[in-house]
């Protein structure tokens, strides 16, 4: 039964971003896909599914009805990170360049957020997000050098549905043409595939004020 939930994920360490929100639906797709794939998603030529696998997320129209992230603390600023990569190929006999071509030494930035948790609103089966959450030992980017580790999810039922709008403000991207008011927009995709540019349309900004429309 799809329910109103208070999503959180706690870290053990910060978590690393490439994008300035995370997208419950997203993620939970992506631990789908893994789960029917198993280890062939692993060690199969990468094919990225065009389609959204079936997922315990409620639909308004053609949006799940699910927030992007939450960062709390939310006043936290973002960092950057700097390592130095050495080429860990096993070298040829002779002599190599290592300040340029295929075995370049190579410094790396990593943009993160040294936050406690995340917290998403969605409506959604909870005994099935708990479930798939729990296949998620790290979460964002970078999680190879231990950024984004899960210490704890926590999904608790609430009465009201936060998923699109909460206290008058958009909780995750929502298409224009589906309000019937908005304070700021910008062109973002707003279903998954996030990487789809089909899935790209003008939407209201996350966290700024927007009114559903009830036609159509």
């Amino acid at each position: 039964m799809m329910e109103p939930l208070e999503v959180t994920i706690y870290f053990k360490t910060p978590i690393a971003l490439g994008f300035p929100w995370l997208y419950l639906d997203s993620l939970l797709a992506n631990l789908k896909v893994i789960e029917e794939q198993g280890e062939r998603y692993f060690t199969s030529p990468k094919v990225a599914p065009l389609e959204t696998p079936d997922i315990p997320v409620k639909k308004w129209r053609d949006v799940y009805v699910s927030s992007v992230s939450i960062f709390e603390p939310s006043d936290v600023g973002f960092q950057v990170f700097q390592y130095f990569k050495k080429g860990d190929y096993p070298f040829p006999q002779g002599k190599i360049r290592k300040g340029s071509g295929f075995f370049k030494d190579f410094y790396l930035r990593v943009g993160y957020l040294p936050v406690r948790s995340i917290k998403f609103y969605c409506s959604c089966e909870k005994d099935e997000v708990e479930r798939l959450l729990k296949k998620a030992p790290a979460i964002g980017k970078e999680r190879n050098i231990g950024f984004g580790f899960v210490k704890e999810v926590e999904v608790k039922e609430i009465e009201q549905e936060w998923g699109l709008v909460k206290d008058g403000l958009a909780m995750r991207p929502i298409p224009v043409t589906y309000l019937k008011g908005y304070e700021d927009t910008a062109y973002l995709a707003y279903k998954p595939p996030y990487w789809m540019k089909e899935n790209v349309t003008l939407c209201a900004v996350p966290f700024t004020r927007v009114g559903l429309s009830t036609s159509g």
